[in-house]
């Protein structure tokens, strides 16, 4: 559930201006455990909860960060989410662009999917030479 209703109050931007190197071991500090746990906590697991898709509320940014003071009046999210077992309360959303999300997760991670499963490997490799086995 998701809605958003056009109003400043309860709503604060918090989020600032970062630059990440343009390598996908970067964007996810350089480890299968850490690829592993991308794959457990995907983005399908926070959308509509704390994450949204709001090209509106990132402006000239990919994403943006928004403290949340009164959920029940402004925001139709969730008031808490389940995380490994475990109730947290929503206090923080993240608002994002699709091309941020490809740029920042669904390319690094099909491109670590590569490089940490041998036959996917193999099989982007084969398609990517362009040959044909008959």
């Amino acid at each position: 559930m998701a809605v958003y209703q056009q109003s400043n109050y309860g709503i604060r931007e918090t989020g600032t201006t970062t630059s990440v190197p343009n390598n996908d071991i970067a964007r996810y500090s350089e480890d299968e455990i850490v690829y592993k746990l991308c794959l457990t906590l995907s983005p399908d697991e926070f959308e509509d909860k704390v994450f949204f898709e709001s090209d509106a509320m990132c402006g000239s940014s990919g994403n943006n960060f928004f403290e949340i003071s009164q959920v029940q009046n402004r925001l139709g999210v969730v008031g808490s989410i389940l995380i490994a077992g475990r109730t947290r309360r929503v206090t923080s959303i993240m608002t994002y662009k699709m091309s941020w999300m490809r740029t920042n997760y669904f390319g690094p991670m099909s491109r670590l999917a590569d490089r940490f499963n041998p036959e996917r490997r193999l099989i982007r490799a084969l398609q990517e030479t362009d040959c044909t086995i008959s």
